[in-house]
């Protein structure tokens, strides 16, 4: 770490304990999202503001929580084009995920996906938008584009009790043609 990147590093040794203060850069983000209060809920809504149907797994979980892999919140929605989801509540852990190989690994390895409500087709490390009919084999497959996959972090992207919102947006500069744009509603302080 530089002097030019760290907006803040001190370190004051009190009684043989030592305090730091982190700045900017990978271990203020990390020292910032391993310190947040994790406790409670988030909602999450999603808003496809595209005319194509959206078929995606999201969830929350602790990445560092790895041996064995602790818990994950995975859940998976098929959305229809112009249209948004209700509010959804997922557990407030230290990450959140929208279509990421992080959840996609974590799924796997926690068996999430032996559930009798796991969609394989919506399984991926993206979001897949599709034009096929509803009722097809085809109706969760890509088979107009995808988005890449989105991750936020406690207490650097959100708090637990805030509201994340989701918006799908059509976009040819994008990688596969569609991106996810992040909203965030803070909660109302006591």
């Amino acid at each position: 770490m530089t002097a030019r990147t760290l907006v803040a590093v001190g370190a004051l040794l009190l009684a043989g304990s030592v305090v730091v203060v982190v700045g900017t850069g990978c271990l203020g983000t990390l020292w910032l999202n391993q310190t947040g209060e994790r406790s409670g809920d988030v909602t999450v809504v999603f808003n496809n503001g595209t005319p194509y149907r959206a078929s995606f797994s999201y969830g929350s979980y602790d990445a560092l929580d790895r041996n064995p892999p602790g818990p994950v919140d995975f859940q998976q929605l098929r959305l229809e084009g112009n249209t948004a989801s209700a509010s959804i509540t997922v557990t407030c852990r230290r990450n959140l995920a929208i279509g990421t190989l992080a959840l996609y690994q974590r799924a796997l390895d926690t068996k999430a996906t032996q559930t009798d409500a796991f969609d394989p087709d919506a399984f991926d490390t993206e979001v897949h938008f599709s034009d096929a009919a509803k009722e097809s084999e085809l109706a969760a497959k890509p088979t107009v584009g995808t988005a890449s996959g989105d991750e936020r972090l406690l207490n650097v992207d959100y708090h637990c009790r805030d509201q994340l919102v989701y918006t799908f947006v059509e976009d040819a500069a994008a990688p596969g043609r569609f991106r996810i744009d992040f909203a965030l509603i803070p909660a109302r302080q006591p």
